[in-house]
């Protein structure tokens, strides 16, 4: 009976990749998270972290200490020198999350922030919190913080990325928005064709509006060389079918970039 139910609720859309195991239920799961869920969770992966490289030296220390008084030091060091780096910079990333004015770009070495959020993915996994409501976390503290940095391009370097099941109203919206601005848009049905769009368009900056998990892989994909602001878009009917977005959020973005 309950796949009967799915299926007849179903037809009227095509799932994306990420969908593929929706239950065909249109009451979703509401993602909407504060900041702070990611937050909490970064101090406690960096604590984890901190905590396995220092139980690995003390398993390891007895071999070193036969090597002589300077290896166990040098490994010693290394390892005071690694945790204090790593809670200097989380705590620049959570000051400038919860102050809104980073001390210094740093935070923000792409290759960093990703191994930040795989490590946080991975722990709230384990935790049972899902990747949907922390991606809407940790993008709610990395678009804060990208804002803060002064982004700005011109026109034709802005790519807005579009998911295809918007709304009819919200779609026009986003289209006067496009000639208002003379930026450039695309409608994407996933991440393969977000690429291809991305290539063609070779944005300095991108505004991509998706589901979470559709934001979260081309995240780490793209944000390494182009920055992404995200900002996940509402599904009351359940996924890829008339999702909405607040456009004044997008058109507060588009300006910002724009300046």
């Amino acid at each position: 009976m309950d796949e009967e139910h799915a299926r007849a609720n179903t037809p009227d859309r095509k799932l994306g990749d990420e969908w593929l195991d929706w239950d065909g239920s249109k009451a979703a799961e509401s993602t909407e998270t504060k900041y702070g869920i990611f937050l909490g969770l970064a101090v406690l992966s960096t604590l984890v972290l901190i905590i396995l490289a220092g139980l690995f030296l003390w398993l390891i220390y007895p071999r070193l200490v036969s090597m002589g008084e300077f290896v166990p030091r040098l490994f010693s060091i290394l390892f005071l020198a690694f945790s204090a780096v790593l809670i200097l910079w989380l705590l620049l990333f959570v000051w400038a999350a919860l102050s809104r004015r980073p001390m210094t770009h740093l935070i923000i070495i792409p290759h960093l922030v990703n191994k930040l959020l795989s490590i946080v993915m991975a722990l709230g996994k384990f935790i049972g919190i899902s990747r949907d409501r922390l991606t809407n976390s940790f993008l709610k503290i990395h678009n804060v913080i990208l804002g803060s940095r002064a982004l700005h391009t011109t026109p034709e370097r802005l790519l807005l990325l579009l998911p295809r099941c918007l709304t009819r109203d919200d779609f026009k919206r986003m289209r006067e928005l496009r000639d208002q601005y003379q930026i450039k848009m695309a409608t994407v049905g996933g991440g393969s064709e977000a690429r291809i769009k991305i290539k063609e368009a070779r944005p300095q900056i991108i505004i991509a509006i998706a589901c979470e998990r559709d934001l979260l892989s081309g995240f780490r994909d793209v944000n390494t060389h182009i920055p992404v602001i995200g900002f996940p878009n509402r599904r009351p009917e359940g996924p890829c079918k008339n999702t909405c977005v607040d456009v004044g959020t997008i058109e507060d973005a588009i300006k910002s970039c724009l300046n």
